[in-house]
């Protein structure tokens, strides 16, 4: 009698009105409140990290400009001198840490190259930690040629995104699990704020889970048994700080596009399962799937290999007029 009345109230706030949405983003804020970082809130060591990138990424930006203005970014580059030192010490060496060096280390031959006076404190600070961290060659710029371009391109696009469609009948062949590593290992390379990558792909190889997970999204009866793998791509908060509470969503989507994407040139069949879900399912879906509490569901995505011959949904696209609008 108690789970009845349980579930009508549920119904009621979350399916039957919109008091479900103020609940909902109760639950995001007390997330993001709870996990993300800014300069005075830094007692976590993901949330470090995701600052340190935040601000080397800056320097590289600024290096990466047609003409960069000679000792820019002083402030900023003291900070993260200091904060990469303390990083050092308390957690010792690691790709981030060379990254930052090596991007500081260019800053520096920069600097020389305009005939900047280098022997002051500031350009000593600098000095002494890119002496104490070895330069990797993963962080600062890079050179690419329009060649380079060109030749990547050299392909029909138009053909590749318009046979990528949702596929909702697989073949009752085995994915490769590790070809799924690839497929990610491809998609990281998607864009991100401030190259922070706040995102992660939770695979499933189980069928018994994958099914219990897929009881929590209500977007796939129908073709439930015949999804082979599953993804779910999560959102870390930690990776994001103030007023960014929806770039969460806006990097996690382009993280999860790129994964559709590569799922497609791997020659694997994929639909996007929203997970526009009350916050209790999503806690359900966090539990089921051994997925921390600071990550935010973006979607999921069933995969599965192709049939030689299968129907998708047509999904008519609108007009280009309708979405396309040139400014002077």
């Amino acid at each position: 009698m108690i789970t009845r009345i349980k579930n009508k109230i549920h119904a009621l706030v979350f399916w039957q009105t919109r008091i479900g949405e103020l609940f909902n983003k109760m639950y995001d804020l007390r997330l993001f409140y709870k996990y993300s970082f800014d300069k005075n809130h830094l007692k976590n060591q993901g949330r470090i990290e995701h600052y340190l990138t935040k601000q080397y990424h800056i320097i590289e930006k600024g290096l990466a400009l047609p003409k960069p203005r000679p000792e820019f970014g002083k402030d900023v580059i003291s900070n993260l001198v200091i904060k990469s030192t303390e990083y050092y010490h308390e957690y010792g060496k690691s790709k981030l840490i060379e990254s930052i060096s090596a991007c500081l280390n260019e800053y520096l031959i920069f600097n020389k190259k305009n005939n900047i006076e280098t022997n002051n404190k500031y350009y000593t600070n600098i000095k002494k930690f890119v002496t104490m961290v070895k330069p990797n060659k993963l962080g600062g710029t890079k050179i690419i040629t329009k060649q380079d371009i060109n030749k990547a391109i050299d392909f029909d696009f138009e053909v590749f995104l318009r046979t990528r469609t949702s596929i909702r009948d697989f073949s009752d062949k085995n994915v490769d699990i590790n070809q799924l590593k690839e497929v990610i290992n491809l998609a990281k390379l998607a864009p991100s704020v401030c190259n922070r990558q706040g995102w992660k792909a939770h695979v499933y190889n189980n069928s018994l889970l994958i099914k219990e997970l897929l009881t929590l999204q209500n977007g796939n009866r129908g073709f439930t048994d015949s999804v082979n793998k599953l993804i779910i791509i999560t959102g870390n908060t930690k990776a994001f700080t103030k007023l960014e509470s929806n770039q969460i969503y806006i990097d996690g989507g382009i993280f999860s596009m790129n994964v559709l994407l590569s799922l497609h040139s791997a020659g694997l069949g994929a639909v996007a399962l929203n997970t526009c879900l009350p916050y209790t399912i999503e806690k359900k879906v966090k539990k089921t799937g051994n997925i921390k509490d600071f990550e935010k569901l973006i979607m999921m995505i069933a995969v599965g290999e192709i049939k030689d011959n299968f129907k998708v949904a047509v999904s008519n696209r609108k007009h280009i007029d309708s979405i396309y609008k040139a400014h002077q």
